[in-house]
C-alpha cells in the first residue's frame, strides 16, 4: 500500500487534461502537490483554479524536451517542496499520420517529451525515491504502448519504451532489495482529453472518461498494481498477443477498428 496523504507528488503535463486531473485527485487525497507544464499561463490559471478548492498545489514551469531544465527543476522542487514521494510521468505529445510523412520536428518533439523525459526525470528524481519511505512511480503508457498502430509509429515506440524502462526499472529494484517503491505503469486507450479528437473509437474500446482513468491511477498508487489497463479489450491484449498467429491478430486488429482509428485524428487545437 501506497499512502498519499502528506506525500510530495510531482505531476508532469498538469496544465491541462490527466495531468491536471490527476494532480486534483492526487491533492484530494491529501498529497502536497508539484504541478509542472511548459505552458506557464495554463499552468498557473490551472494551479489557482485549485487552490480556489483549497488544494495544496505549486506550479513549476519546466520544458521537459530539454535535460538540463530537468535538472534545474529537480532542484527548484527540492527548494520549494523538499524531496518527492511520488513521480506522475504523465506529460506526452502525440502526431497521427503515415511514417514518412510526419515532420522530423514533430518526430522529434515526440522523441524528446514521451521518451527523454520521461528517462531523465525518472533519473533525476530516483535518489530522492530511494532516499525516501513509501514511494511511487506512475508512468504514462499506453495501449499503442503493446501494438503497432498504423498513422501512429513513433508515438507507439514511445510508448513501448515506457514500458520497457518501467519493467527493467522495477526488476532492479527486486534485484537491489527496494522494496518502498512501487510503480504503476498506466496503459488506456483513447481518452477524451482533447490530445485524441478526430480518431475512431475502436469496436468495443470505447472512450474513455479522464475522471475514471485517474480515478484508476489513484487506486493503483494506492493498492501498489503495476498495470491499469483499460477498457476490457486492453486487458486482453497481452494474452491475444501471446496465443493468436500473427496474421490471426492482424486480422482481428483491422476488424475491430483498431488499424483505422487515427485517420480521421486531429488531436487537441
Amino acid at each position: 500500500m501506497t499512502d498519499i496523504r502528506n506525500k510530495r507528488t510531482l505531476v508532469t503535463g498538469a496544465a491541462m487534461g490527466m495531468g491536471l486531473l490527476m494532480a486534483e485527485k492526487f491533492a484530494q487525497h491529501g498529497a502536497r502537490v508539484a504541478m509542472v507544464d511548459i505552458n506557464e499561463p495554463a499552468l498557473e490559471e490551472a494551479a489557482e483554479q485549485l487552490r480556489a478548492k483549497g488544494l495544496d498545489v505549486e506550479p513549476f514551469v519546466c520544458d521537459l524536451a530539454e535535460r538540463k531544465h530537468i535538472v534545474a527543476l529537480r532542484e527548484e522542487v527540492l527548494d520549494r517542496l523538499g524531496r518527492i514521494d511520488i513521480l506522475v510521468n504523465n506529460a506526452g505529445v502525440v502526431a497521427g499520420g503515415h511514417y514518412e510523412d510526419i515532420a522530423p520536428e514533430l518526430d522529434d518533439l515526440m522523441l524528446r517529451v514521451n521518451v527523454d523525459a520521461v528517462h531523465w526525470m525518472t533519473k533525476e528524481f530516483m535518489g530522492d525515491l530511494k532516499a525516501g519511505r513509501d514511494c511511487h512511480i506512475v508512468n504514462m503508457a499506453s495501449a499503442a504502448g503493446m501494438l503497432g498502430v498504423p498513422d501512429q509509429a513513433v508515438y507507439c515506440a514511445s510508448k513501448w519504451f515506457v514500458i520497457g524502462l518501467s519493467e527493467a526499472i522495477r526488476q532492479e529494484f527486486r534485484d537491489q532489495g527496494i522494496s518502498h517503491i512501487g510503480i504503476s505503469i498506466i496503459c488506456p486507450s483513447l481518452v477524451n482529453t482533447g490530445m485524441f479528437d478526430g480518431a475512431q473509437e475502436p469496436i468495443l474500446s470505447p472512450i474513455l472518461d479522464p475522471d475514471f482513468v485517474a480515478d484508476k491511477v489513484i487506486e493503483a498508487v494506492e493498492n501498489d498494481e503495476l498495470y491499469v489497463r483499460e477498457p476490457f479489450m486492453v486487458k486482453l491484449t497481452p494474452l491475444l498477443r501471446a496465443t493468436l498467429p500473427t496474421g490471426v491478430l492482424d486480422t482481428m486488429l483491422e476488424k475491430f477498428g483498431v488499424t483505422k482509428l487515427m485517420k480521421g485524428h486531429r488531436g487537441r487545437e
